[in-house]
């Protein structure tokens, strides 16, 4: 949107302020203010954040954050977007409204299609929603919105108030913004965040629909799509994006739910994919994505077993003959865990059976993991573990028990596995010479068949010991011409 367009549209609208003087009673106004002055003042923070969203930030672009926007239209008076953030550079201007809510405020889905009506009508790039509500990811938003009014250059984006929290905290921790100044605003956003009365929550239970659909498993009545199911794969996306933020500060680095391109780039598609996942086999998983660990971590909560489970899964190594090598290769990996609850499962090739193992039992047996008559090595290993949550899987306990499980499963098991990598050639070493020898020729010309000896040559000089791969041989050429 060109500024001079923006200047047209907006009315009286100010600044982002890293201290608003405003009224302590508006949570919402102070966090967003904060949060968007931020993004003026550590350009690296508004890049980690904003490029999710599309947003095209370089290093001579220039951010600008305004609070309280008041537009200059009559038909849209009435409305006034928390934020909105302008980035120009050198060749075009991005621009963003931002809706945001603190607390166990909602939003509502006609207020966020009244606000993509509004932004269309401002000519921006992008309508950002923050809230304590999470989403898988940024383009996947909590609240379903009509198709229609998501048509044309305008895109959706929903951000949680704990994700932004989390990535300033990995920025800090992890040094990446080196001006003192710029990293000291950030931590301080970081503790204004942190504390109680910001008005930031973390997901403490889910919908009521997660109840209910346990409730109907557990009676056997057959699944049909309706609001309870629906709310129950929210619940679960939202549950994914939480665990991934606690994973993310847990070890520094930004974990991510690991979608494939269709999945990611249509929220409803993965969003249906979820409820018929529910309703066939009563099961929801979602892969995690670690930076540098072995493989996926999986999580799956099983509704008729009423359990949540969490897997790794690698390839075995190619480089061994005996199957019980490639069993130790794995198991003197987690050689540290004395834990019955820790399963292998290997997988064959051809036909032969897949065998499940405890971690102990494998590691003091490993023969007792191959199958019968099976001699080939396995081609990759399943290393599982099962919690059992009871009637705690319908609670709120739920999630303190998937965040803790998930953190736990990672620290012993994920961190410690390395991909099997096959080891670098090395140099030949060079034997005994099975060259055949060359053929003498003598001075006349004619060949010497008489290769067993190593008689000194006409000169005295004793010939060279060992393969004599190149024979010197001499030849009287007369030149032709003399130049």
């Amino acid at each position: 949107m060109p500024q001079d367009t923006l200047d047209s549209i907006m009315g009286s609208s100010q600044k982002a302020r890293l201290m608003p003087s405003m009224s302590g009673s508006k949570l919402e106004e102070r966090a967003t203010s904060s949060l968007l002055a931020s993004f003026m003042v550590v350009p690296g923070f508004a890049q980690a954040v904003l490029t999710d969203a599309g947003a095209p930030i370089g290093r001579t672009s220039q951010i600008n954050c305004f609070t309280e926007v008041q537009i200059r239209s009559k038909e849209a008076r009435r409305m006034r977007p928390d934020g909105l953030i302008v980035i120009t550079g050198r060749s075009r201007t991005w621009s963003a409204l931002v809706e945001s809510k603190i607390g166990s405020a909602q939003l509502s889905k006609e207020q966020i299609e009244a606000y993509i009506e509004l932004a269309k009508t401002m000519g921006v790039d992008a309508l950002i929603t923050i809230s304590n509500q999470f989403a898988t990811v940024p383009s996947h938003h909590p609240v379903q919105v009509s198709g229609n009014k998501l048509r044309g250059n305008l895109s959706l984006f929903h951000f949680s108030w704990l994700s932004l929290m989390s990535k300033a905290i990995l920025l800090s921790e992890n040094k990446e913004v080196e001006d003192p100044e710029q990293a000291y605003i950030l931590s301080e956003l970081v503790r204004y965040l942190r504390n109680d009365a910001s008005g930031v929550d973390s997901l403490t239970k889910m919908g009521s629909g997660w109840t209910e659909i346990c409730a109907e498993v557990q009676q056997g009545t057959e699944l049909r799509q309706n609001d309870n199911l629906e709310d129950a794969v929210s619940s679960w996306h939202q549950l994914l994006r939480y665990l991934s933020i606690q994973l993310s500060m847990a070890v520094g680095k930004p974990v991510c739910i690991h979608l494939k391109r269709k999945r990611k780039n249509d929220p409803n598609l993965n969003f249906q994919q979820d409820v018929e996942g529910l309703i066939k086999k009563h099961c929801l998983s979602a892969n995690f994505e670690i930076p540098n660990a072995a493989s996926l971590l999986l999580l799956s909560a099983d509704f008729m077993r009423r359990t949540i489970n969490f897997s790794m899964k690698i390839e075995g190594p190619k480089d061994v003959i005996r199957p019980t090598a490639s069993i130790n290769w794995l198991t003197r990996q987690l050689k540290h865990l004395d834990d019955t609850e820790i399963t292998i499962r290997a997988h064959w090739p051809g036909r032969a059976r897949v065998t499940a193992l405890s971690l102990v039992d494998a590691a003091e047996c490993p023969t007792d993991l191959v199958p019968d008559n099976v001699k080939e090595i396995p081609t990759s290993f399943e290393i599982l573990r099962v919690v059992d949550l009871a009637g705690k899987f319908r609670t709120k306990r739920f999630i303190e028990n998937a965040e803790s499980e998930l953190i736990k499963f990672y620290e012993n098991v994920g961190q410690h596995l390395n991909k099997w990598v096959p080891k670098p050639p090395k140099v030949k070493k060079e034997g005994p010479s099975t060259v055949e020898p060359v053929e003498r020729v003598s001075e006349s010309g004619a060949i010497d068949d008489d290769n067993s000896n190593d008689e000194p040559n006409k000169t005295g000089a004793a010939s060279e010991s060992g393969p004599n791969y190149f024979k010197s041989f001499s030849l009287d050429i007369t030149p032709a011409m003399n130049l």
